[in-house]
């Protein structure tokens, strides 16, 4: 007989051992049940005591000696239903602390934190963060780097970047300086990405994702500034979403 029903409906595998032994035994002391069972000896009181609790088995008193025996095994339909009762009345419980677990995970998002990253390896990290922060579809924000980008270097640190951002369907919205349009359009031009340009003088190397905003310093030593704040990200992406309104393409 398959007992994998009885796994799943919460039956250890010595209770199901125990159980089946019971069936055979008819009514038992527990010297016999544990070697029809084939469980230690130190096991066997435990294992009846579940049982006797889950409603399976029950027992006498013969001369000062308890003898077991199964009970009707329509029981076990009965032990179904009131672990479902069980399940109920938890989801219930669940139900009720489901806001307060709720606005624990937001406090916990809008929790404000700055990181730093230096080095190529760190800012490889933090552009990481990107990628494992946003899913298929969504966008994230870009005022782009300035003519730093017309390096060998940095070409192929994007290069590489942007392989990963289109494999996994991440978009993107840049707004860059005229003065590197025609670089931009030769060198850093990838699917998913949609570019205008504007001739103010605006901050530089700042990616707005996911409540956190993200300053990039290529100069020198290599470093990303990422503010986790969903007030910071709010403003930013505010300020972006202005500025695109008057960029062009």
């Amino acid at each position: 007989m398959d007992t994998a029903i009885l796994e799943q409906i919460g039956l250890s595998k010595n209770e199901i051992k125990v159980y089946f032994a019971l069936l055979e035994l008819d009514q038992s002391s527990a010297t016999p049940i544990i070697k029809k069972a084939r469980i230690p000896h130190s096991k066997v009181y435990p294992t009846l005591e579940k049982l006797i609790q889950k409603g399976l088995v029950s027992f006498v008193i013969k001369n000062n000696v308890k003898y077991f025996q199964s009970s009707n095994p329509q029981n076990l339909i009965e032990f179904i239903q009131k672990k479902e009762k069980e399940l109920s009345t938890q989801k219930n419980e669940i139900q009720k602390i489901i806001p307060q677990i709720e606005q624990r995970r937001k406090d916990t998002k809008e929790k404000q934190e700055s990181t730093v990253y230096e080095d190529i390896e760190g800012v490889k990290a933090a552009f990481n963060d990107i990628l494992n922060s946003l899913k298929k579809n969504e966008e994230y924000l870009v005022f782009t780097l300035g003519e730093e980008l017309g390096t060998k270097e940095l070409k192929l640190f994007l290069a590489n970047y942007h392989q990963k951002r289109i494999e996994k369907g991440i978009k993107v919205r840049l707004i860059a300086n005229k003065k590197i349009k025609e670089m931009f359009s030769k060198h850093h031009l990838f699917k998913g990405m949609t570019i205008k340009y504007i001739t103010l003088k605006l901050p530089t190397g700042i990616f707005i994702f996911d409540d956190k905003v993200m300053t990039i310093v290529w100069r020198g030593k290599p470093t990303a500034f990422i503010i986790k704040s969903k007030n910071n990200y709010e403003r930013y992406k505010e300020f972006f979403e202005e500025m695109w309104k008057t960029a062009t393409i």
